[in-house]
């Protein structure tokens, strides 16, 4: 019987034996038909002559990207790097920005994977400083994520803070929930690691909600493994597992493995608070297999490490250490900061437990100079608290008193009747040592018992003064906790008070923001696509940057007959009045040139300013409306080979080869000063027509007065007209697009941190 038993158990081994066998043989082929695939696209990308140049790039460069992702996924970076830096070189040299960034944010990630933060970071913020020119609103939002992210994962926690709030202010602009509910949660934790556990449950109830709304399951998943922590602490174990058993619940019915993991994690904790270190450690033990599972690094460290805690409380020191150092190892080895802190506390403990007190205080310091440095509170109050105890082993009283009161200190329920109590006794201990050492000193030599007795007599009276100080600055500290108690209920109705007035002005701001977005939508709308203008001039383009959600910089574009308008527009104002003097000026324009055929740039500023006139009621004395717009304007006839300009205080740049000439403007602007100096009524007012013979190579520049005015460089001066100039004649031999390019970076780079001083409109058109 028992030998076919055995043939049984053997048979059953080899079984699945061949079975993991055959499973792992069946990845490999899966993962080798999908390199092998985006092997053939790029062969047919290389080799495909029926797509133009520009689009076969394309193809090839997405085509390596999706390989060294590929390879990403697979664990092998050194060949997903070759592809993905064989992608960024061709995006560059192609310039193709949109592929440059996606190559860009791709080699972050590789770095990423590989702990390489520093690297991943630089990589991030090259394409979001690509997003930015492009004014890419969706990879602006995902770049600063990216970036909060790798901050986060190195417990730089105001940076990544910094971060994640531009991304989600990003996310709200864009109504993008589910960037929301995740960037909502990262800043959860942050919050929490800080000690703010106010803020960090603010921040998962909105994850929670928006997840929910949105119908996003994991994101719901998420937010219950979050808000089960915030009741761990409050140590309503109850409630923590019932959040985690519903975290598993949602994980396990989508198969979620991280989800089920870290609900597996949480129910651990909770076990574990409670003292059932049996079950605590059956549950990190299901938590550590998928983690493996998964190859999640962070997940493998903090496993090892609650592990570690569960076998320390159940006295199983050995194991305990095992755990520990694994965790350590791990921690160090990915630059996971607060699961090497851990590691150090938790070591630190275990030798304490043992009395090996030079240990205990090597690690105990380690852990609290890297708690003191992340600003993790609870991790500082726990050290503390084991340093007292520490101390007061080796019987240094005073130390174990300060580190007491530091503990008590940072744990707000400062001074209790036990805090009051252990107090005094360490006190009293650290008087009573003093006596002890006395008079064994006495005892030593029997010539001076006299001096022995007046000696003891001092001490003893000496001891009384110091335990009724003691007990004098605990009642004082009592007092001043009673006291501050009460100031915190004044202040918590105040507060209660301001939240509802702050949740009411959010409301209203929220509001506010929604509406303003709606009317940028409605805004763009009225711009022709930059596509279509193209069509018209192959080589040209538009740098068109808003300084608020709105602007009041617009451009007009249309076609009549054989005649090409275009103009720069420029209302009095930014934000919300500047957008709706564009929405009066573009109106105006369709009514002028799309309705009356008039294609003649003096006389279209002239109606114009009639209109903003009549528009605004300008003509009365009590009008409030002073507002106008400046205007270049050309009237481009491809057939015949002329332009005609006309422009109110914006002129017109003329570029062929290193010569650059200035078609100046009038200086009457649309409505506003002129009506304002009553010198000449709308009707009085003429403008000049410039025409101008189109020559080969000849560029032509419009624009605003935004890009100029840029407060920026080392002195934070206007970037001037001068400097503009240069600018554009030095970048002559590029085309419109790449020098669109060098004028987005210039800008960035002169304005730097400084804040965008006006709104920004440059159009290039090359003839």
């Amino acid at each position: 019987m028992q030998k076919n038993i055995r043939y049984i158990l053997l048979f059953i081994s080899i079984f699945c034996l061949h079975s993991a066998k055959a499973q792992s043989q069946k990845n490999t082929e899966e993962n080798n038909k999908t390199i092998d695939s985006l092997l053939n696209n790029i062969t047919k990308a290389i080799n495909d002559t029926s797509e133009s140049d520009s689009e076969k790039k394309r193809a090839l460069i997405n085509s390596l990207i999706e390989l060294g992702s590929e390879y990403n996924r697979l664990n092998q970076h050194k060949k997903a790097l070759n592809y993905l830096q064989k992608a960024e070189n061709l995006s560059r040299n192609s310039n193709l920005k949109k592929e440059l960034v996606r190559a860009l944010n791709n080699i972050g990630d590789t770095f990423e994977r590989q702990y390489i933060y520093e690297t991943a970071v630089k990589y991030y913020q090259l394409a979001l400083t690509l997003n930015i020119e492009l004014n890419n609103k969706e990879g602006m939002e995902k770049s600063y994520r990216y970036i909060g992210l790798v901050y986060y994962y190195q417990d730089k926690y105001e940076m990544a803070l910094d971060n994640f709030q531009k991304s989600i202010k990003i996310s709200q602009e864009r109504k993008n929930k589910e960037g929301m509910a995740d960037t909502y949660s990262y800043i959860g934790n942050i919050y929490w690691y800080m000690g703010n556990h106010e803020k960090a449950l603010d921040n998962y109830l909105k994850a929670a909600d928006i997840s929910e709304t949105n119908g996003n399951t994991k994101g719901v998943a998420d937010s219950y493994y979050d808000i089960g922590y915030v009741y761990l602490y409050q140590h309503n174990y109850r409630k923590a597992s019932e959040a985690f058993l519903n975290q598993l619940k949602i994980s396990e019915a989508i198969e979620y493995k991280s989800g089920i993991s870290s609900a597996y994690n949480g129910i651990g904790d909770v076990y574990e608070k409670q003292a059932d270190y049996e079950n605590a450690i059956k549950n990190y033990t299901k938590y550590m297999e998928i983690v493996e599972e998964i190859k999640d690094s962070f997940g493998i460290a903090r496993g090892y490490g609650n592990i570690g805690i569960a076998y320390s409380h159940q006295g199983t020191y050995n194991e305990a250490l095992h755990n520990y150092l694994n965790s350590l190892k791990i921690g160090e080895k990915i630059g996971y900061k607060i699961a090497v802190t851990d590691a150090y506390f938790g070591i630190g403990e275990i030798y304490l437990k043992q009395n090996k007190f030079r240990d205990a205080l090597y690690n105990l310091n380690q852990a609290l100079i890297r708690y003191k440095k992340m600003g993790y509170k609870d991790g500082i109050k726990d050290t503390y608290s084991s340093l007292s105890e520490l101390y007061e082993k080796t019987g240094d009283y005073k130390l174990a008193y300060i580190y007491y009161t530091l503990h008590s200190d940072i744990k707000d329920t400062l001074f209790n009747e036990l805090s009051n109590k252990q107090i005094m006794e360490m006190g009293a201990k650290y008087e009573s040592q003093k006596k002890e050492n006395d008079i064994e000193l006495l005892t030593k030599d029997k010539a001076l018992q006299q001096a022995g007795l007046n000696r003891q007599k001092f001490t003893r009276n000496g001891f009384s003064i110091g335990l009724t100080i003691a007990i004098l600055f605990a009642l004082i500290l009592y007092n001043r906790y009673v006291t501050k108690q009460k100031l915190n209920i004044t202040l918590s109705n105040k507060n209660d008070e301001l939240i509802k007035k702050n949740t009411l002005i959010e409301q209203q701001h929220e509001k506010i923001i929604d509406s303003i977005n709606y009317a940028q939508r409605i805004q763009q709308s009225i711009l022709t696509d930059e596509s279509e203008i193209q069509k018209f001039f192959p080589d040209s383009f538009i740098y068109y940057q808003p300084k608020d959600i709105v602007s009041g910089d617009f451009y007009w574009f249309s076609k009549i007959n054989n005649k090409i308008i275009i103009a720069a527009i420029d209302c009095t104002g930014h934000g919300v009045p500047g957008a709706f003097m564009s929405m009066i000026g573009n109106t105006l324009l369709n009514q002028i040139v799309n309705e009356k055929y008039i294609t003649t740039p003096s006389e279209i500023l002239y109606l114009l300013n009639i209109g903003i006139y009549e528009a605004l009621h300008q003509e009365k004395d009590s009008a409030l409306a002073r507002d106008g717009l400046d205007i270049s304007l050309c009237s481009i006839d491809l057939q015949n080979q002329s332009i005609e300009y006309a422009g109110a205080r914006n002129p017109l740049y003329i570029i062929i080869g290193n010569t650059l000439e200035v078609v100046k403007a009038d200086k009457q602007t649309i409505g506003s000063n002129g009506l304002m100096s009553r010198k000449k009524t709308p009707l009085q007012t003429k403008y000049t027509n410039h025409i101008i013979t189109i020559k080969k190579d000849m560029n032509i520049y419009l624009f605003t007065d935004g890009y100029i005015d840029q407060y920026g460089g080392i002195d934070n001066k206007k970037l001037g007209t001068n400097q503009f100039k240069e600018l554009l004649i030095n970048n002559q031999h590029l085309t419109m697009q790449e020098q669109k390019s060098i004028i987005v970076s210039a800008h960035q780079n002169w304005k730097k941190i400084t804040e965008q001083t006006d709104d920004i409109l440059v159009v290039g058109i090359k003839l």
